[in-house]
């Protein structure tokens, strides 16, 4: 069941924008050592697909569109509406203070900015007039970066948006010209029951700490608890027990007789939505995994970018391959099969791999 949520695999004729409005959302990363996250979770679902349908859907038909670290469907507008008018306020702490009055403190920051694209149109951030009177202080990254934060900020009360990439380099627009200006008006219990009862259905089985931690774009929302006792009320969550494992559990009602599936095997991400709950992921498969980016290669158990293996409902075991863009070679580092796990063909998933980022060569 819990696999069977995830589109995995995703039935014949699913297409990148039914995995989207399906999944919720595709997490940004900007790892790239085989290919970005937003498009190894597609391709595990999808296998090779078109990568220029991808940027079709999000500039072109504008069907999806960037908020909140990830690509989230632009029918979901009315959810991640209710984020942005609580930003900052929904959130705990001295934060939102702090941010009302950085940004109440640099009204004529904000307002050049609106003002540059009314009358220049999209634009990286390098290109927007930095006239903050107080620089925003913090020890990372965004340390005295006014514009760049301006803009996150803007970005998540939905006043700018995400217009188009030039590689990584993001160019930004006026959310009135992109976001839709018809969209429902939902309240924040509203959007909590439809977050909740999505990633109920995309667990497949769940305790209501896991569906209110599944749905990674948005929030918070505060009241996802009590959505999921009114979906337990509603019969759309089903109390069942998992064997061998302790608490209140809950079955979506769409997946009490999950699909067939096809013979399936696949790689993910780190992360892949089915296993962004690490803690969750060892419960089920009793799979340690932990990704290794920040390791120190000499302390590192398995590698950089290590890709769990999935073989029908199991997790089997996790292989290292790496893309080297100017050979074309597709490198597989290593494969490591878990304890009590029976070895499987990877050929065909490796090839399907190869053959998505476009790889001439597989080595071994």
């Amino acid at each position: 069941m819990a696999v069977a949520g995830q589109l995995l695999p995703a039935p014949k004729g699913t297409g990148i924008l039914d995995v989207v409005r399906h999944v919720g959302y595709l997490q940004l990363d900007p790892t790239n050592s085989i290919a970005r996250n937003h498009l190894l979770v597609l391709w595990s679902r999808l296998g090779p697909y078109k990568e220029a349908e991808l940027e079709r859907l999000r500039w072109e038909t504008r069907e999806l569109y960037e908020y909140s670290a990830a690509i989230v469907p632009t029918a979901d507008h009315p959810i991640h509406r209710t984020t942005m008018r609580r930003f900052p306020n929904a959130y705990n702490g001295a934060w939102p203070e702090q941010v009302n009055r950085w940004m109440k403190d640099n009204a004529a920051l904000r307002r050049a900015i609106v003002s540059q694209f009314r009358r220049r149109g999209p634009l990286p951030s390098r290109e927007l007039q930095d006239v903050a009177e107080r620089s925003w202080k913090s020890t990372g990254w965004t340390n005295e970066r006014n514009v760049s934060r301006m803009l996150e900020l803007m970005h998540a009360k939905g006043e700018v948006v995400v217009a188009g990439r030039s590689g990584q380099q993001r160019i930004w627009d006026l959310g009135e010209r992109w976001l839709p200006k018809d969209s429902e008006t939902l309240t924040v219990a509203q959007a909590e029951s439809r977050v909740a009862d999505r990633s109920a259905r995309n667990l497949g089985v769940a305790t209501a700490k896991e569906i209110q931690r599944e749905f990674f774009a948005g929030g918070p929302w505060p009241g996802s608890i009590k959505a999921v006792e009114s979906l337990v009320k509603d019969a759309r969550l089903v109390p069942v027990e998992v064997e061998g494992l302790k608490g209140d559990w809950f079955a979506h009602v769409d997946l009490l007789k999950p699909p067939r599936r096809r013979a399936f095997t696949t790689f993910l991400s780190p992360f892949d939505p089915l296993i962004r709950n690490r803690e969750r992921t060892e419960a089920f498969w009793d799979f340690h995994y932990r990704i290794e980016i920040y390791v120190p290669k000499p302390k590192r158990q398995y590698g950089y970018f290590v890709l769990p293996i999935l073989h029908g409902d199991d997790l089997v075991g996790r292989i290292d391959p790496v893309f080297d863009r100017k050979a074309g070679v597709l490198q597989v580092n290593n494969v490591w099969w878990e304890p009590g796990k029976k070895e499987v063909p990877l050929d065909k998933p490796l090839r399907s791999l190869a053959a998505f980022v476009g790889a001439d060569t597989i080595k071994t």
